[in-house]
């Protein structure tokens, strides 16, 4: 296809018809919607060019000679040349000479230049038109942005919107070293306005005037558009922004990753893009919390993270929450802390496990078996020394009055985590004050919840074997708690199809456990049969 199907202009075209056409078609012609297309109308436009301005050289007229016209006596020449009068036909009369527009003088020109501004240059411009000296005026105006183009930046923008300035039919034409001192200037300064926006945290201001910017014709042109892309992208990448503004963003100038087209580098807009999801998950997050009807635990999560609020607003907002609930929290913190940590530090807290320190912390069926079985071992300890009761009737005894001691703790524990729930700030009050945090960092444990418990437990062994059995049941709880190792890893099908069996599993305990077990009931049961009595295995003298 030839330039002048391209252009849609019949070959003999002038150069005025062709920069119309070509101006015409730029406009459904975006460089960033189809490049292809920009670039065979941009060959076609410059081709057409040359060929008329050949075809103008060669049909330029030769320069006139002088007229060589007879003078003197007509007759007489005419006698030479065997002329009769009659036969001489008369001269025709001499054209009107038309006249030649004058220069206007370089005194008026210099008056129209002299102390030029951008609030003076619209006016100066329509005395030049007046008075027939827009080339000149033009001519000069534009050495004067060039040599200034930081002090002038003003009346560069007022040419580029009146004067068609920085675009293909640019009069006077524009050189390449004029561009390139033009353009950055014009690109720097739509910059700094966008920045000021962006700052104010005026988004949808700057969607508008970023629009603006955009549809100015001389950023129609591919290599302006392409640089003012790349400001626009680090405008982006030092400023900060929502979601909806990077999707209007992307819409304006066509990005679309799935579909090739990015702007470059190409890691600062890999960069945009991470941001982006950050920021549209972090507006969801707002969203889900804003929405006070919304009970599903993603919200009730976004809310408890979200929303900055005392801990006895916190301990209320948590009272009705579910295993679900906590799901999501976990979920939550887990995403926050791999893929968007930098949303961190715009949470009310930091720590992202802060919501563990809410969770009710549950005795489990598994703890109250082994103390059901360890209460069994001391009352058989506690029946040995009594007159009627050898070790085999004693341990029988000890394990029938587990039982019954089990299932009645099981129904006390119930109600006790029922009603601990309520206290559940003064028990983090006493925990932060009476537990070192290196030792419990995320208040796993508490002091009321799981103090109360283990009292009791501590008093039931003191009574049956006195401060033998106190010390025997707290050294193997502190070993478990202090000692992370054990024996082995317990089948969990296992303990699933039998919950007690997989309760008392050697694989949960640490090495260390029973050793001091053995050796605990060793020496209970020397003191035993030694008569050693009050404070060893009594507490009660006598």
């Amino acid at each position: 296809m030839d330039c002048w199907s391209v252009l849609e202009l019949s070959s003999d075209a002038d150069e005025r018809e062709i920069k119309r056409s070509y101006a015409r078609q730029l406009k459904n012609t975006r460089p960033d919607a189809d490049a292809e297309g920009f670039q065979r109308l941009r060959e076609a436009y410059e081709r057409a060019l040359q060929l008329a301005r050949w075809r103008q050289e060669e049909t330029a007229p030769a320069p006139a000679s002088a007229d060589i016209r007879p003078t003197g006596n007509l007759q007489q020449w005419s006698s030479l040349v065997e002329l009769s009068p009659a036969s001489v036909q008369p001269l025709a009369p001499p054209p009107v000479p038309v006249p030649v527009p004058v220069p206007a003088p370089v005194p008026v020109l210099w008056s129209l230049l002299d102390n030029l501004g951008a609030d003076n240059l619209p006016h100066r411009w329509q005395l030049a038109q007046q008075q027939a000296c827009t080339e000149p005026f033009l001519t000069r105006l534009l050495a004067i942005c060039c040599e200034s183009p930081g002090q002038h930046l003003a009346m560069i923008d007022w040419a580029v919107a009146n004067l068609d300035w920085l675009t293909p039919w640019q009069r006077p034409p524009m050189t390449a070293q004029q561009e390139a001192v033009l353009v950055p200037g014009m690109l720097q300064k739509y910059r700094r306005e966008l920045e000021g926006l962006l700052e104010a945290g005026q988004e949808q201001a700057f969607l508008e005037r970023l629009a603006d910017h955009c549809a100015r014709p001389w950023l129609q042109v591919f290599d302006h558009r392409q640089h003012w892309q790349g400001e626009v992208l680090e405008v982006l990448h030092q400023q900060p922004w929502q979601a909806p503004l990077f999707e209007g963003v992307c819409q304006l100038f066509g990005w679309d990753d799935s579909r090739g087209m990015i702007p470059a580098p190409q890691w600062m807009w890999q960069a945009l893009v991470e941001r982006h999801t950050q920021e549209a998950f972090y507006q969801g997050l707002l969203a889900k919390a804003a929405k006070t009807t919304d009970t599903s635990p993603e919200a009730a999560a976004a809310r408890l993270f979200l929303t900055p609020q005392s801990w006895r607003r916190l301990v209320a907002q948590v009272r009705h929450f579910e295993d679900t609930h906590w799901q999501a929290c976990l979920q939550l913190s887990q995403t926050l802390a791999s893929r968007f940590p930098t949303l961190v530090e715009r949470l009310p807290r930091q720590d992202l496990l802060f919501w563990r320190a809410l969770v009710p912390r549950l005795i489990g069926v598994d703890n109250w078996i082994r103390c059901s079985v360890g209460s069994g071992l001391a009352l058989g300890l506690y029946f040995m020394p009594k007159p009627g009761y050898g070790p085999e009737l004693a341990l029988v005894v000890g394990l029938v009055c587990c039982a019954m001691l089990g299932i009645l703790g099981m129904i006390l524990l119930s109600t006790w985590q029922q009603a601990i729930v309520h206290l559940l700030l003064p028990d983090l009050w006493l925990t932060e004050r009476l537990v070192p945090r290196r030792l419990n960092p995320r208040y796993y444990w508490l002091v009321l919840r799981h103090g109360v418990p283990h009292l009791v437990m501590l008093a039931l062994f003191g009574f049956w074997l006195g401060g033998l059995g106190v010390l025997g049941y707290l050294g193997f709880v502190l070993i478990g708690l202090l000692h992370s190792r054990r024996i082995g890893q317990a089948n969990p099908q296992y303990c699933a199809r039998h919950p007690w069996l997989g309760a008392l599993h050697w694989n949960h305990f640490s090495p260390w456990q029973p050793v001091y077990l053995v050796l605990m009931v060793m020496i209970v049961r020397v003191c035993q049969i030694h008569g050693l009595g009050f404070p060893l295995t009594s507490l009660i003298p006598g």
